[in-house]
């Protein structure tokens, strides 16, 4: 059985948490969903590349890892105790990102599952979506994003572009285990009444 199915079940909807204060910028608007791209590379990823709005750590006997709420979406990097890591990016186009051992770059259109396999034993596997939603469906999903309280997700609320008096919001759910990591990401976009969705397994195979 691959690794990522070992993860039993997903996140109901209604389970949220809510995130320790950082200091932030005085306003903070996401860009526009339009030509958003999931990215993986065999490396690290600079977190200065990017406006980063929260941050978790996470140390396992068997990897290292680190997840950023971004500008635009976020960024996860994966570290393996033989010194190999993967990194996935969610961001726009316009975002600057290395070229350098670039594994994979998709543009988040409908609904695909990516896999890829690793340097010494890593393995990530995705299925990401964009969907646009009724309005009626779009709130309720943004109000339960925005009450949440759990020491395993992250989220962050940006300001309102003017068009709604609520801006959008970026939740990130997490599990671990000892050599497998689930990343499941929802990022909404008022304006178009859209939410980019991605499930992401980072594993690390037996020996």
């Amino acid at each position: 059985m691959p690794a990522w199915q070992s993860f039993s079940g997903r996140i109901a909807l209604s389970i949220f948490s809510t995130n320790e204060p950082k200091t932030l910028p005085v306003l903070s608007i996401r860009p526009t969903v339009a030509e958003h791209v999931l990215s993986v590379f065999g490396r690290s990823v600079h977190p200065e590349l990017f406006l980063s709005y929260k941050t978790r750590t996470i140390q396992r006997s068997n990897y290292w890892a680190r997840i950023d709420i971004t500008s635009d979406g976020h960024l996860v990097s994966f570290t393996g105790t033989r010194g190999a890591t993967l990194s996935e990016v969610v961001g726009s186009l316009q975002q600057s990102l290395p070229q350098q051992r670039k594994l994979l770059s998709t543009l988040m259109r409908g609904r695909y599952v990516e896999e890829v396999q690793g340097k010494r034993g890593l393995q990530y596997r995705s299925e990401f979506e964009l969907e646009q939603v009724s309005a009626e469906m779009f709130w309720m999903l943004h109000n339960q994003f925005s009450t949440c309280c759990s020491q395993d997700e992250l989220m962050h609320a940006f300001d309102s572009s003017g068009r709604f008096p609520f801006g959008a919001i970026s939740f990130v759910h997490i599990e671990t285990r000892e050599r497998q990591m689930l990343i499941q990401a929802f990022h909404t976009f008022p304006d178009d009444y859209s939410i980019v969705k991605s499930t992401s397994v980072f594993s690390i195979a037996q020996h």
